[in-house]
């Protein structure tokens, strides 16, 4: 068991999501400075981790890199803390009840708990696929987040207001009361996260706030824009004018800029950039090429127009993610 709790302040949680389903396993905190236990499992090949810090003075912060691109449920049960995803959140208040869905592929994240007290911290990490089949199939109206997962774009959406209803705070009281029998826990364990799902999309979705009045896309129309993201996401080193896009798609121009903000929340050219940096990224951590090459395989002039594009999306630079 001893063995089992060594990991470092720096370490990703990879080992946790290797458990087969229904596993159930608890561990002690290896910090120094607090105590308190973090429970992991997978069920239906969603992780979770339930953590809770006891702590009797300030703390160090912590922070570790995610090497695997799920997509999480975050959930702050008890106490206040800042966190920090590159390029997304910046020292994020997590107050009581917070929540959000947030998808930030191949980064660091870094915890800082506020004050002394007892922090309980609820995560779900679902794979890209399982989330874009549960959005696609059940949740229309969160569609666009799919495409985001889908194209590796990153995101968060998050609760406007400390809002936890009764039928959540079930599942977070109930969740480890679960069956003996592995498989039986798994599904149980499995059906509780997705119902926290949509309990958590109905609260995010009732919130949002309303946009202008959408241009009403056919089934037709829908297809060739999906049509456009791909064309764009296939020459991205040299994209396609609006104009040239539009007829290789067979769609009007207004109806292509519309339509095309409406499904992916940004414009075609906003897109471009940001699925540009997010794919840097990913071959910056793969570390099979060198920062010039990147810059000039996804159509960057010169390797400098590429850095301060980086360093102004992410607030880093390319090269400090290989330190």
């Amino acid at each position: 068991m001893e063995e089992e709790n060594k990991f470092t302040r720096k370490e990703g949680f990879d080992p946790f999501f290797q458990l087969h389903d229904g596993m159930v396993r608890e561990y002690a905190l290896p910090f120094p400075d607090r105590t308190g236990t973090v429970k992991i499992t997978s069920a239906g090949g969603i992780g979770i981790i339930d953590s809770v810090n006891h702590t009797t003075a300030l703390t160090a912060p912590w922070q570790h890199f995610n090497a695997l691109p799920y997509v999480e449920m975050n959930f702050m049960l008890q106490g206040n803390m800042y966190q920090t995803h590159e390029g997304v959140l910046n020292r994020c208040l997590y107050g009581k009840d917070y929540h959000n869905i947030l998808f930030n592929p191949y980064s660091n994240e870094k915890n800082e708990l506020i004050g002394m007290g007892t922090y309980r911290m609820f995560g779900v990490h679902i794979p890209p696929e399982k989330m874009i089949t549960l959005l696609s199939g059940y949740i229309p109206e969160l569609a666009y987040m799919a495409d985001k997962i889908a194209s590796g774009t990153s995101f968060v959406m998050q609760a406007p207001h400390k809002q936890l209803t009764s039928q959540m705070r079930f599942i977070f009281d109930t969740i480890w009361q679960c069956p003996d029998s592995a498989g039986l826990r798994s599904l149980f364990i499995e059906s509780q996260i997705l119902t926290l799902l949509s309990l958590q999309c109905e609260v995010l979705m009732k919130h949002a706030s309303p946009v202008g009045k959408p241009v009403k896309l056919l089934a037709a129309d829908k297809e060739k824009i999906y049509h456009a993201r791909d064309i764009l996401i296939a020459r991205c080193d040299n994209p396609p004018s609006l104009a040239e896009l539009s007829k290789l798609c067979g769609i009007n121009e207004f109806k292509l800029k519309k339509g095309f903000k409406l499904l992916f929340e940004h414009s075609v050219v906003a897109f471009v950039n940001e699925h540009r940096l997010n794919e840097a990224k990913r071959l910056i951590y793969e570390g099979e090429k060198n920062m010039s090459t990147i810059a000039y395989e996804l159509g960057y002039a010169h390797p400098q127009h590429f850095q301060r594009a980086f360093k102004k999306r992410f607030g880093v630079t390319p090269g400090s993610l290989l330190k």
